[in-house]
């Protein structure tokens, strides 16, 4: 899925910018795709 908003991932902490590729951690928080566990990744 591709970030609608402007925001911080959660695991690294780096800014997400709107349009890049992001994905739901463990905790349901966003994150970018390439942080996310890959049996997280929601498409």
């Amino acid at each position: 899925m591709k970030a609608k908003f402007a925001s911080s991932c959660v695991a690294c902490g780096e800014k997400i910018s709107q349009g890049k590729e992001i994905a739901k951690n463990e905790q349901g928080k966003w994150v970018h795709k390439h942080c996310a566990p890959e049996s997280e990744e929601l498409l």
